[in-house]
């Protein structure tokens, strides 16, 4: 029961083999290589035959697949006995793709390591093919080479009937380690200072103290000239009323001129001050910026002043 049992799936493998095997028959009998390839390959791994491996190397040739149908009339020849009508079959056919085949020689360059795997379209190369010619199919081909540090370098060729193609693989330059990063202090940071006030800045903060001073000068100016009329109103007035009692229309005149421009002077006094203050403290507060002033005593019409120089 036990051998029965086990039967069973290999004679239903080989039955589903021998469906697959014939729909490729009528494929390759049609002409249609395309669709019986895949067919014999599936029924090869199903239940592998000798038939089904020759027909199956006959589809690839045919196709142009030169590498394939070689290694598998290759690994035919070891199955054939004497005597089969197969055998001389084969064998003339390997002899007459060999010198069809393209050849592909992948080497690793000079100085570099060696790598710990090369796939040559999706199958992996053994390590001794390296340096040694391959045999392929005609057509594109991707080769890849893997090392161990987890660099990798690829190359695609396209090698044609009968040619040899070399290829040299080199790894790429290993990535320069990033700098360790700094020690993080736990020491409280100073506070950044604020940036220093632009040139244009400091140009308007220069030129609103220049015109806050000019106008405290022009008002002292004429504080002072307001008030040199009032000294000269106030000895005209002596002279019309020199007894308050006895004054005559002109000297009211005169006492009320005056009694205005000493209020006149008064006032432009005051906003000269206060003007030229505020000019001063603008200025001084500027940042230096290679200029410099000076107030100087001056003699000016009606009294004296002061002169504001700046150089810069």
């Amino acid at each position: 029961m036990s051998r029965a049992a086990a039967a069973q799936p290999t004679s239903s493998r080989a039955a589903d083999a021998q469906a697959l095997f014939e729909q490729g028959r009528a494929a390759l009998e049609a002409r249609d290589c395309v669709r019986a390839i895949p067919l014999f390959r599936k029924s090869q791994e199903l239940y592998p035959a000798r038939g089904t491996l020759f027909n199956l190397a006959q589809c690839e040739a045919e196709l142009g697949r030169f590498a394939s149908a070689t290694q598998h009339y290759k690994e035919l020849l070891t199955q054939l006995t004497p005597g089969d009508p197969r055998l001389p079959i084969a064998q003339q056919r390997i002899a007459d793709l060999e010198p069809r085949l393209p050849k592909l020689v992948v080497q690793v360059a000079g100085g570099a390591p060696a790598p710990s795997e090369v796939v040559l379209d999706r199958v992996a190369m053994p390590q001794a093919s390296l340096g040694s010619e391959v045999p392929v199919d005609p057509g594109d081909h991707v080769i890849v080479a893997r090392w161990a540090d987890g660099r990798q370098a690829e190359a695609r060729v396209s090698v044609g009937e009968g040619a040899r193609k070399d290829v040299r693989l080199e790894p790429p330059p290993v990535a320069a380690a990033p700098p360790p990063p700094l020690p993080v202090s736990d020491a409280p940071q100073a506070p950044s200072l604020p940036p220093d006030a632009p040139p244009r800045a400091s140009s308007a903060r220069r030129t609103l103290a220049f015109v806050v001073g000019g106008i405290g000068v022009a008002a002292l100016g004429g504080s002072l000239i307001t008030g040199g009329l009032a000294i000269g109103a106030k000895g005209d007035l002596e002279k019309e009323c020199p007894d308050p009692s006895r004054c005559s229309e002109e000297g009211m005149s005169l006492s009320s001129r005056g009694q205005t421009l000493t209020t006149t002077s008064s006032v432009l006094g005051a906003i000269g001050l206060a003007g030229l203050g505020a000019g001063l403290v603008l200025f001084l507060t500027t940042p230096e910026q290679g200029t410099s002033v000076a107030l100087t005593p001056a003699i000016l019409p009606g009294g004296g002043g002061a002169l504001l120089h700046s150089r810069f």
